[in-house]
């Protein structure tokens, strides 16, 4: 009685974790549809369910077993992991991520292949090579699922001078969000052909921050009595980028497989940045007085940005064992724009000197075609295998992007009737890339047969165009531009049919000689209360991201040729 009642529950466990999958996919669908935060809190509780529902599969096959230390089985186990997944859920729930705006190798994706850094142009065998390299699909054998999502993701940005002289940013934030979701299977009618479809949460990041700076000093003209300064300074950045992914291999003999992905992307980008300043008589303030006098300014950038378009990766593996080799080609973004995008940008100032001049600058767009390019990009990676060992490498080449309009006109599009702008591009946004080459290292380590010890280090360059845009002076929709190195650590426990993995990835970024948002310490009327902007600024950033993967072989396809995890 008691062995079909486990059979029966474990039969029930399978169940709940495909209902919990299902759940978890269309959370994170309608989060990238809606933006609500409570949905994607469905979707990670419901991924972390699935994976703690598949290792109580496994616990109810071994809890009637007694030991010393448990004379009465191992029934405290099932009860003992439900509370951990409700407590990781409740402390880690959905807040603002703080991701990179312009790092190509911020994020990983893939159970094992975050792990490694994304080292993984050669040597993969997982499902995750939809990505990576479509090429090695071709040697995975069966039926699989690659799931992976950060569990939490800790950051903190410092920016000394920020806002002027020891006007500093201190941010810390924290979320959880979506990575990848990958189903892979060869064809039975062919075996030399995989297919694989997936999603894939490309980047998701928020920055949201504000500066406010108060001073008495001489700021107006002519300098009479002592006026008091105020400054206050808004960013918002909010971008996403959600990938739809299909891909197809054929392997051409035992060691060279061929592949192409075609992968739909939606980007959407959601900017605002401001700076209103203004100045006026200490004692007038002091007395209640009526203001004799007040000078001010006021900037606003704003952009609701939406695209959608097609980036395709074909590629090529070579399994020379023990030497494995690939090359991936990613092309450029072919846009295919949307019509709803819009920006503004403004700036009006009252400077009531003898002269009492007044400025205004200011123009808006509406229902603009949206322009998004990403650079032809060449990966191309080896991979040793030792006994116990393997030992990966990758590098990556980005070509360069020159600058362009990130909106264009089109005939349905509205511009304001009575612009003032200083050129007719003055609330057009712009963007360009440089060119940078990204190069990392793995290491996998079989400590027994069901548990590996995966690591790596990796660049993440800025290909920030710092010397063709002027984040001051141009519309230009972000801030960051420093260079990141990372660190990934974490642990493969591979069972039956599945592996699951846990680990961490800690990312630094530094930048000196930085150029100020603004610069409120040494504000005045004939710089329009927004100061000198220096490059006094200097940056510091950290980040710590702790990741959970599932990897789940569904069926075996060549029973005479097992095929691993990785």
């Amino acid at each position: 009685m008691k062995l079909n009642i486990d059979q029966i529950e474990i039969k029930t466990l399978k169940v709940g974790v495909i209902i919990n999958v299902i759940m978890a996919v269309c959370g994170w669908v309608f989060y990238s549809l809606t933006n609500s935060e409570a949905l994607l809190l469905d979707g990670n509780f419901s991924f972390i369910t699935a994976v703690s529902t598949f290792l109580a599969i496994f616990i109810v096959k071994e809890k009637h077993k007694k030991t010393v230390l448990f004379p009465y089985g191992n029934y405290f186990i099932m009860n003992l992991i439900f509370k951990i997944t409700i407590l990781v859920v409740l402390i880690f729930s959905p807040s603002h991520v703080m991701a990179q705006e312009t790092n190509y190798w911020y994020q990983n994706f893939g159970a094992v292949s975050s792990l490694k850094g994304g080292i993984e142009a050669a040597g993969i065998d997982n499902p995750a090579a939809i990505y990576y390299n479509p090429g090695a699909l071709a040697f995975m054998d069966g039926d699989y699922f690659d799931g992976q999502a950060d569990v939490i993701s800790l950051n903190a940005l410092n920016i000394d001078n920020a806002g002027g002289k020891d006007v500093d940013l201190k941010l810390f934030q924290v979320d959880i969000a979506p990575s990848i979701f990958v189903f892979s299977r060869r064809l039975e009618s062919n075996e030399k052909i995989t297919f694989s479809v997936g999603v894939l949460t490309r980047v998701n990041q928020n920055y949201s921050f504000g500066l406010q700076h108060e001073q008495v000093g001489h700021y107006m003209l002519p300098n009479e009595d002592e006026e008091i300064f105020q400054g206050d300074y808004k960013y918002e950045n909010r971008i996403k980028e959600g990938w739809i992914m299909g891909a197809i291999s054929y392997r051409i003999n035992e060691n060279i497989g061929l592949g192409m992905s075609t992968n739909i992307f939606i980007r959407t980008q959601d900017y605002f940045k401001s700076y209103n300043a203004r100045a006026f008589y200490k004692n007038e303030y002091q007395n209640n007085l009526p203001l004799s006098k007040l000078t001010s300014n006021s900037e606003e950038q704003k952009l609701n940005y939406r695209v959608m378009g097609f980036i395709f990766k074909p590629g090529i593996n070579f399994d020379l064992e023990p030497v494995k080799l690939g090359l991936t080609l990613t092309t450029p973004s072919l846009s295919l724009g949307l019509l709803n995008n819009k920006s503004n940008r403004s700036q009006t100032s009252h400077l009531p000197d003898e002269a009492q001049k007044y400025y205004n600058e200011s123009n808006a767009h509406s229902f603009y075609s949206g322009m998004y390019k990403t650079p032809l990009s060449i990966n191309l990676g080896a991979e040793y295998q030792f006994k116990k060992v393997s030992i990966g490498f990758s590098s990556e080449w980005f070509a360069k992007i020159n600058k362009y309009n990130l909106i264009k006109e089109n005939s349905d599009s509205t511009n304001m009737m009575f612009p003032s702008g200083s050129n007719a591009n003055y609330a057009i946004p712009v963007m360009a890339n440089k060119s940078i080459i990204n190069f990392g290292v793995s290491v996998v380590y079989d400590i027994k047969e069901s548990l590996s010890y995966i690591g790596s280090v990796r660049t993440d360059f800025s290909y920030a165009d710092t010397e063709n845009l002027n984040t001051n002076t141009d519309f230009v929709p972000y801030i960051s531009d420093w260079d990141l190195y990372h660190v990934t650590s974490g642990f493969e426990f591979i069972l039956k049919k599945a592996s699951i993995t846990f680990g961490a990835d800690y990312a630094y970024g530094h930048s000196n000689n930085k150029q100020q948002f603004v610069n409120m310490t040494n504000a005045s009327q004939s710089n329009s209360l927004r100061g000198t902007i220096d490059n006094s600024a200097s940056a510091n950033f950290h980040n710590l991201s702790l990741s959970i993967g599932l990897n789940i072989e569904l069926t075996k396809g060549n029973k005479n040729k097992p095929n691993s995890y990785r």
